[in-house]
């Protein structure tokens, strides 16, 4: 099975995702831990997402659809995968679909987390990051131990130029202008979840919404 991940910036998505794809046994794929890994590492690739990500912007499709093709040949993705960061639009939707067929497979399900811009903007400009190993916390709702250090590693944590506020604002209309015909394309295959509910509600509802066997 496959199944994309839509929302705005702050949804969720990511980690509802990742949820439902060790459930269902198959890869989360997200596009933006892909990049920021080329950013990380300095390639072609990540010298050229690094200056359109820092801006709030969205690297060119070519770069991503490439990306994802080449991910998902791999062998651990033969009985399907989840996929979060991809597409943000109707161009780059079909372009996914022909990518898929292919390689004989087919976009299963789309889940579509919704929330508003002020909810996007207190869950991205409260993120902060882990140097060394790159855990998550927040401001408000996931703080570390101590301030400003890693419980797992000790490592600094520091926010992303991504998720400053100015630029979150941006990401997120970028986002509502891109996405616009999404919700159309994939109309016979989306699951529609309010992305503003607790964490685990969240989850249950993609798991009754989706009515497959996850545990």
């Amino acid at each position: 099975m496959i199944i994309i991940f839509l929302g705005a910036p702050g949804s969720g998505k990511g980690t509802q995702a990742s949820v439902l794809a060790q459930n269902l046994n198959i890869p989360f794929i997200s596009t933006g831990d892909m990049l920021r890994k080329e950013v990380g590492q300095s390639s072609v690739l990540g010298l050229k997402a690094k200056s359109f990500m820092d801006q709030g912007g969205l690297v060119p499709d070519s770069d991503v659809i490439s990306m994802i093709k080449e991910r998902v040949t791999q062998k651990d993705c033969v009985n399907g995968f989840v996929l979060d960061g991809f597409p943000r639009n109707s161009v780059q939707a079909k372009a996914l679909d022909r990518a898929m067929m292919e390689i004989n497979k087919e976009v299963n399900k789309v889940v579509y987390l919704e929330i508003p811009e002020s909810v996007a903007i207190d869950r991205i400009s409260g993120r902060r990051v882990c140097k060394k190993c790159r855990a998550n916390y927040h401001i408000k709702y996931s703080q570390p131990k101590i301030a400003d250090k890693c419980d797992a590693c000790g490592g600094e944590l520091y926010q992303r130029d991504d998720d400053k506020q100015d630029t979150v604002v941006k990401r997120y209309q970028v986002y509502l202008d891109q996405t616009k015909g999404l919700i159309d394309y994939y109309q016979d295959r989306l699951v529609d979840i309010k992305g503003d509910m607790p964490i685990e509600h969240i989850g249950k509802s993609i798991k009754d919404k989706l009515k497959v066997a996850v545990v």
